[in-house]
């Protein structure tokens, strides 16, 4: 018994661990998740680290240890449900929702921590993913020229989107589209890119990554199509057939549906 209930102590201990990261995230929780709930999760790790060296391992040690985490664990679940509730956060919400991007370009920094506005945003790049989400073996871990190419057209007509979050409202709300100032920067060899004039939305730098957030739920927008000329990536140096001839025929492809490709 005492090994399960070890096991569920850890796994509430590692909740909480996503609850501080979680709340370091927002400007009005960041600076009190550092400085108090990060001390006492060190601390509380310790404590059951402690009591499994000394083999004091008793129902009421166990038990203590719970309801510390538990408690812990409602305090700052209540501090996020505060922010969420926060007039700022539902002005934003309702701003995103209108798609406001004027609004956003104020509400966004007050929301979350370490989030600027790009006061004269550059030129952006959007990744688009060539994977075909497959990984077993004898089958190809990308998309044929043709299927990538419906792929990018059908980015360009129907817009990009942000990545679906998670159950927690701080996963699905508020969701960004990431994009970078160069296409080298980005994970992969095609991007689509928002040239510097047709900018027409709110940019955001975090100081958690060194690309750039667009706060939108659908980005619509006249972009090109941009192939790199090498590819990085691990999966197509371990891939039997070449980048090159892959790129070469997309590019092809594209340019028979009357695509521009530029790289």
């Amino acid at each position: 018994m005492h090994a399960e209930q070890l096991i569920a102590l850890e796994g509430a201990l590692a909740e909480l661990g996503t609850l501080y990261t979680v709340a370091r995230t927002f400007t009005a929780l960041q600076e009190r998740a550092e400085a108090t709930l990060l001390p006492r999760i060190v601390a509380l790790g310790s404590k059951l680290r402690s009591l499994v060296r000394a083999g004091h391992l008793s129902e009421d040690a166990l038990g203590s240890a719970a309801q510390e985490i538990v408690a812990v664990a409602s305090e700052w679940r209540s501090e996020l449900e505060q922010v969420h509730s926060s007039a700022v956060y539902q002005q934003a919400l309702r701003a995103f929702a209108e798609d406001c991007q004027r609004e956003l370009a104020q509400l966004i920094p007050r929301i979350f921590a370490g989030v600027r506005l790009i006061s004269s945003a550059p030129a952006l790049y959007f990744p688009i993913s060539p994977s075909s989400g497959r990984c077993q073996p004898g089958s190809s871990p990308f998309l044929s020229p043709s299927k990538c190419a419906d792929k990018i057209a059908a980015a360009l007509s129907e817009g990009l989107g942000p990545e679906e979050g998670g159950t927690e409202w701080w996963e699905r709300e508020l969701p960004f589209i990431g994009c970078a100032d160069t296409a080298a920067t980005l994970e992969t060899p095609i991007a689509l890119r928002l040239a510097e004039a047709d900018v027409r939305v709110s940019a955001f730098a975090s100081s958690d990554d060194a690309g750039y957030r667009i706060y939108t739920a659908r980005l619509r927008v006249p972009m090109s199509i941009v192939l790199a000329a090498e590819a990085t990536d691990e999966w197509w140096q371990a891939y039997e057939e070449s980048y090159r001839a892959f790129r070469d025929a997309l590019r092809r492809e594209l340019q028979s549906r009357g695509y521009e490709v530029t790289g």
